[in-house]
């Protein structure tokens, strides 16, 4: 039931809300245009904040779903705490959302899904996160991708400062938001090098 669990964690991930939002609405693939990536970024330059913003909901809402909704279904009958197996569930969401079956593997970045994910597991370390989002958002004069990374990489201290403030540190929460940090940090290499670049 555990593989099932998972699999089923990575087809909701894997929904591509903006890839559908696109073709319904604006009769585009989204691929094809803008960044060519599948994400409410994207879409908002595409097709506005209209179609943008349920879209970034609904990619929110996968990694609620893959922690609250999906990961109960594994049960008590498994090796996994419950804890972990959100956790490794939250994952798998994010990874749909970034490699797609439905669509040769070829998906968004992650940041939504993650942060759905941590909505449901660290929502007070989110919002220390989403603060850092807007800060540096605001200061780099608009720019999604920056504010996104900055907040990716508070995630895991934001993670840490609350559990240690609480006396409730989960390590293995932590080690999972610093693998998620990577994965999302690799899916951006390329918006790094520009940002680097000063482009």
């Amino acid at each position: 039931m555990l593989g099932v669990t998972f699999a089923l964690a990575y087809l909701v991930g894997a929904i591509p809300w903006s890839w559908l939002a696109g073709r319904v609405v604006g009769g585009i693939d989204l691929r094809t245009v803008g960044s060519g990536n599948l994400g409410a970024t994207n879409t908002f330059r595409a097709l506005g904040a209209r179609v943008a913003i349920p879209v970034l909901v609904l990619d929110i809402l996968k990694g609620v779903a893959a922690v609250l909704w999906i990961a109960p279904l594994a049960g008590g009958q498994t090796v996994l705490a419950p804890g972990n197996v959100a956790n490794l569930c939250g994952l798998f969401a994010i990874l749909g959302h970034m490699y797609p079956v439905y669509l040769g593997f070829r998906g968004g970045k992650g940041i939504a899904t993650s942060a759905g994910v941590f909505l449901a597991l660290e929502p007070l370390a989110l919002g220390i996160s989403f603060l850092a989002f807007v800060a540096a958002f605001t200061l780099s004069g608009g720019i999604v991708s920056l504010g996104s990374l900055v907040s990716s990489l508070t995630l895991p201290i934001a993670i840490y400062a609350v559990g240690a403030w609480s006396g409730h540190l989960d390590w293995v929460r932590l080690a999972f938001a610093i693998v998620m940090v990577v994965i999302v940090w690799s899916r951006h290499t390329s918006i790094i090098a520009r940002l680097l670049r000063g482009n």
